[in-house]
């Protein structure tokens, strides 16, 4: 089976400074895996080398098992991978439906379906469809930048940092949406966190990337429990930060409203 996406042995350094050292990792259809780590691990630049936001200089990226590497960035997102950048990047000045439309670019035929779909997904959004984006709260400018991505259609959504600067119960409905976009769309999805929390209740499998290189992964659960993971990201104790069982009953309330 091909996998969503497919990273071997990449590379990336600004200047001297090398930030990447042969990076590979490989995620399927429908999965959701997290990368976690300390702040110049390298993983927001890894997402943009992915994304192509950054130039591929060795090593090679495939989506879909369609080679990526020698694609311009809007090539990779036509090829069904979209990067969700660390700060949300929204059109400020814009509208939230203007930065839907733009974010559409690729699928303007579908554009009215794709809209609905992410006002179904974010109701919020449809309640400020006409307020510029700059004046949205920060876990609302997430929710846009979040629906923008989802607007070229993706099979493979890469998030930075999506709960930088949100409060609990913001990152937990966002959270909640993307395990929603995963059983809904069947969206493979990598998520880079700082908050090992959020990101280990939601992921299949996770990576730790320390110093550019991947130094433990492991099935979700499994990086929980390690005590290197507990000692140093989860505070010493096991999954005790309150955000966990906000994105617990988050995600069980999306449940049971399916059923």
């Amino acid at each position: 089976m091909t996998a969503a996406l497919n990273v071997s042995n990449v590379s990336f350094s600004y200047g001297r400074a090398r930030v990447l050292r042969d990076v590979s990792f490989s995620v399927d259809e429908g999965e959701i895996v997290t990368i976690i780590g300390p702040n110049g691990a390298g993983k927001s630049t890894l997402l943009n080398v992915i994304a192509r936001s950054h130039r591929l200089r060795k090593g090679s990226v495939s989506v879909g098992g369609a080679d990526t590497s020698g694609m311009r960035q809007a090539g990779v997102v036509r090829a069904g991978c979209v990067l969700v950048p660390e700060g949300r990047q929204v059109f400020s000045t814009l509208s939230v439906a203007d930065n839907l439309q733009l974010g559409g670019y690729t699928h303007r035929r579908e554009h009215k379906r794709l809209v609905d779909e992410v006002y179904g997904y974010f109701p919020r959004l449809f309640e400020r469809k006409d307020q510029l984006a700059g004046t949205l709260s920060g876990g609302e400018q997430q929710m846009l930048a979040v629906g923008r991505a989802y607007m070229s259609e993706p099979t493979v959504m890469l998030l930075d940092e999506p709960s930088l600067g949100l409060s609990p119960q913001m990152t937990a409905q966002v959270m909640a949406v993307l395990g929603k976009l995963r059983r809904d769309r069947g969206l493979t999805i990598v998520l880079v966190e700082q908050n090992a929390h959020a990101a280990l209740e939601l992921a299949d499998r996770g990576y730790l990337l320390n110093g550019g290189e991947f130094v433990l992964e492991g099935v979700a659960s499994a990086l929980r429990d390690d005590p290197m993971i507990r000692h140093i990201y989860l505070g010493g104790a096991a999954f005790s930060d309150p955000i966990a069982p906000s994105v617990d009953a988050a995600l069980a309330r999306e449940l049971a409203d399916e059923a």
